[in-house]
C-alpha cells in the first residue's frame, strides 16, 4: 500500500511538472511600451501563398539579408508550436523607431540580379506569394477598403510581393520593391507602465496598436529615395529588372485604439460575417432540437411502452415480444469481432475529445493569445501527451469488460493513434524538404515530438491502464447466451454502408458553416479566433453524435441486430467522412492550388485531420449508444 502511494506522489509530480511547461508555453503576451526613438525591431516572417500551400524562407529571396551568423542566432529562439505551424521568424534589415517617421530609406546597396534571380523573382509574383512581417508582435495587414455596414475594416494579412503578369495586363510581372510603413500608436501613462531602465521618471511612453503597409513598385532612377522621394511620379519595377533598389517608409499616427483590443481589427468578424455565424448556431441547435424530439417523443414513448409490457407478469407472451429487442438480450453484449482494436479505438477518441474540448475552452476564455505564436499547437501537444492516462484507463476498462485484460492492448493505445499521426507528418514533411519550404520540420523537433511520445505520453498511458484494470469491471445488465442468436435479414438503412455514413450527415451539417470558417482561416490565410463560437458548436457535434447514434441503435436493436458495437462507433465517427468528402468540393471551389506538390500536402493533411475526427466523434457515438443500451437492458425483467 505504501508502495502505491508512493508511486502516485511521484505521478502527480511528473503532470504538476508538465502542466506547468504547458502553462509556461501558452503564457499571454505582456504590453511593451516605448519611448521616443527607441528601437523597435521588425521581424520578417514567412512567405505564404494559397496558390502554392508551402511558406518558402523569406531570404530564400534575392533581396537584403542580415549575415547567416545573426540569422542563426535568433533563429535558435523559436518554439515548437511555431516550428511545426510552419513560421520561421527571423531578424530583418529594418530600421524603425517609436514616432520617427521616414520619408525613405534604402534597405541596403541595390542588389544586381541574373537570370536566376529574375526568375525566382517572377515564379514567387506569378505563385501568388505574399510577404509577413511583424512588428511588436503584431503581423502587418493590408488596410482594405472597407465596405459600407461592415463594423470593422477589411484587412489582408501581409502584403503581395508583386502584381502578376495577368492583372498588369502588359504580358509583364511587376516587383514590389518599396513598403510603406504606417504605425498606429497610443500614448501610454508612466503610471501604468511603469518606469523604464535608462529613461527618465516622467518620460512620455507609447504602445503599438496597429501595423499596416502598402507594397509599391518604384523606378529609384526616376524617384530617387531621399528625404523629397515621391513614390506616385515613378514608373514601376519589372522582375526582369538588371538592379533592383529595396526601400521603405515609415509613418506613424496616433489612435485611440487601446493595447488590449488591437487585435480586434484581425479577430471580429465583419456584421455579414457574425450574422452568418448566428444563423449557423441557430441551424446546429434546429438538428439538435429535431434530434432530440425524436429521442423524446418517439423512442422515449416507445421504450416505455415496451418496459412496461415487458414488466407486466399479466401480459400475454406474444405481446411481451412483440416489438423484439428484448428478445437479444443474451446477445447484445456479447464480445464484438475485433474488441481490442475496438476498445483501442475508443481509448484513443476518448484522449482526442479531452484534447480539444479543453484546448477550445483555453482559446475561448485567453488562455491562448495570438500574440504567443504557436501557443495553441503547444497546448493542444502537453493536453494530448498529458491526457494519455485516460486513454489507457478508458481502453483497459472496455479490455476487462470483453476479458481481455492484457498490457499488449493498453500499449497498442499508446502507439495506435500517435504512430499513424506521426507516420502521416513524417512523410509529408518529405514534401517539404524537397521543395525547401520553410515548413520542413528540422530532424531536432521531430525528435522532440518522438521523446514526448515514447518517453512521457506512453508512460501515462500505462499508468492510466494500470489503474483501469485496478478498478471492478463494468457490469452489464444481462448474461450472454452461449450460442450466438441467428440475426435476420435488415432493412437496407440498417446495413453498410448506409448505417455507417448517413448518420454522420448531421453533426456535419450542424457543423458545416463554421467548418469553412476554419479551412478557410488554415488554407487561405484568413484570421480565425472566434473560439466561442467553436465550442458552442463543438457541443452541437456531439450531442448531435450521441443522439444519432442511439437512434440507429435503437432501430437496429428493434430489428434483432445485436451487433451494435463497432457500428456504433463507426456511424458516428461518419462525421469524418463528410468532412473529407467536402475538402475535395473545397479544393475544386474555393482554392486556387496550381501545384501537384500542393495537392498533395492539402489532400494528405485533410486526410489525417478526418481521421482525427473519425476518431473522436466515433468514440463519444460509442460511449453514447453504451450508456443507452446499458440502461435499456437494465431496465427489463430477464426470467
Amino acid at each position: 500500500m505504501q508502495v502505491a502511494t508512493s508511486s502516485t506522489h511521484v505521478v502527480l509530480l511528473v503532470l504538476l511538472a508538465l502542466l506547468t511547461s504547458s502553462v509556461a508555453a501558452i503564457k499571454l503576451g505582456n504590453p511593451m511600451s516605448y519611448v521616443m526613438g527607441q528601437p523597435i525591431p521588425l521581424r520578417v516572417n514567412s512567405l505564404t501563398s494559397v496558390s502554392k500551400i508551402m511558406p518558402m524562407e523569406w531570404y530564400s529571396m534575392p533581396w537584403c539579408a542580415p549575415s547567416k551568423a545573426d540569422r542563426k542566432k535568433f533563429r535558435n529562439s523559436q518554439n515548437l508550436g511555431e516550428i511545426l505551424w510552419g513560421d520561421q521568424v527571423e531578424i530583418s534589415l529594418f530600421n524603425v523607431e517609436a514616432l520617427n517617421n521616414i520619408t525613405c530609406s534604402k534597405l541596403c546597396d541595390p542588389i544586381l540580379n541574373g537570370e536566376k534571380e529574375k526568375t525566382l523573382l517572377t515564379k514567387r509574383v506569378e505563385e501568388n506569394y505574399r510577404g509577413n512581417l511583424l512588428l511588436d508582435g503584431l503581423p502587418v495587414a493590408e488596410e482594405g477598403s472597407g465596405k459600407k455596414g461592415r463594423i470593422s475594416k477589411s484587412v489582408a494579412m501581409g502584403f503581395p510581393l508583386g502584381v502578376p503578369k495577368k492583372a498588369t495586363g502588359t504580358g509583364n510581372t511587376i516587383i514590389h520593391n518599396h513598403l510603406a510603413f504606417t504605425i498606429q500608436f497610443h500614448p501610454q501613462p508612466q503610471t501604468e507602465t511603469g518606469i523604464i531602465p535608462g529613461f527618465d521618471d516622467d518620460v512620455d511612453t507609447y504602445r503599438i496598436v496597429g501595423f499596416y503597409v502598402t507594397p509599391m513598385s518604384v523606378d529609384h532612377a526616376t524617384a530617387p529615395c531621399n528625404d523629397k522621394f515621391d513614390a506616385e511620379s515613378a514608373p514601376p519595377v519589372l522582375t526582369t529588372a538588371d538592379e533592383i533598389t529595396w526601400t521603405y517608409s515609415v509613418r506613424w499616427e496616433e489612435s485611440d485604439i487601446e493595447w488590449s483590443t488591437r487585435w480586434d481589427v484581425y479577430m471580429k468578424s465583419s456584421a455579414v460575417e457574425s450574422r452568418i455565424h448566428w444563423f449557423s448556431i441557430l441551424n446546429s441547435l434546429l438538428i439538435v432540437f429535431l434530434l432530440t424530439s425524436m429521442i423524446g417523443f418517439i423512442l422515449v414513448r416507445a421504450l416505455r411502452r415496451d418496459l412496461a409490457r415487458y414488466n407486466d407478469p399479466e401480459a400475454i407472451q406474444e405481446e411481451r415480444d412483440e416489438t423484439g429487442w428484448k428478445l437479444i438480450h443474451g446477445d447484445v453484449f456479447r464480445k464484438p469481432d475485433g474488441a481490442g482494436l475496438l476498445a483501442v479505438c475508443v481509448g484513443s477518441g476518448m484522449q482526442l475529445f479531452g484534447m480539444t474540448l479543453t484546448a477550445i475552452v483555453f482559446a475561448a476564455v485567453g488562455f491562448v493569445s495570438p500574440a504567443n505564436r504557436g501557443s495553441l499547437i503547444v497546448a493542444m501537444i502537453f493536453l494530448f501527451v498529458l491526457l494519455g492516462s485516460w486513454s489507457g484507463y478508458t481502453t483497459a476498462r472496455l479490455a476487462k469488460l470483453f476479458k481481455m485484460k492484457s498490457w499488449k492492448i493498453v500499449f497498442v493505445t499508446g502507439v495506435f493513434f500517435p504512430g499513424q499521426m506521426f507516420l502521416g507528418y513524417f512523410l509529408l514533411n518529405f514534401v517539404h524538404w524537397g521543395n525547401h519550404a520553410a515548413s520542413a520540420t528540422p530532424i531536432t523537433a521531430m525528435l522532440t515530438l518522438a521523446a514526448l511520445w515514447m518517453c512521457v505520453s506512453v508512460p501515462l498511458v500505462l499508468l492510466g491502464g494500470a489503474i483501469g484494470y485496478r478498478h471492478d469491471e463494468i457490469t452489464v445488465p444481462t448474461k450472454v447466451n452461449s450460442i450466438p442468436r441467428s440475426i435476420p435479414p435488415q432493412p437496407w438503412y440498417l446495413e453498410y454502408p448506409w448505417a455507417a455514413i448517413i448518420p454522420g450527415v448531421l453533426p456535419f451539417g450542424a457543423a458545416f458553416i463554421e467548418s469553412v470558417f476554419i479551412l478557410g482561416s488554415v488554407w487561405q490565410g484568413r484570421v480565425y479566433y472566434v473560439f466561442g463560437f467553436l465550442a458552442l458548436v463543438f457541443v452541437i457535434v456531439l450531442v448531435t453524435c450521441a443522439e444519432a447514434t442511439i437512434v440507429l441503435i435503437y432501430f437496429q436493436l428493434v430489428n434483432l441486430d445485436y451487433r451494435w458495437w463497432w457500428k456504433s462507433f463507426v456511424a458516428s465517427g461518419s462525421y469524418g467522412f463528410w468532412l473529407f468528402a467536402y475538402s475535395i468540393f473545397y479544393y475544386s471551389t474555393a482554392l486556387t492550388i496550381r501545384s501537384w506538390w500542393s495537392s498533395v500536402l492539402y489532400y494528405g493533411y485533410m486526410l489525417m485531420i478526418s481521421y482525427f475526427f473519425f476518431i473522436l466523434t466515433g468514440a463519444v457515438g460509442f460511449v453514447a449508444a453504451f450508456i443507452f443500451v446499458r440502461a435499456i437492458y437494465g431496465s427489463i425483467k430477464v426470467e
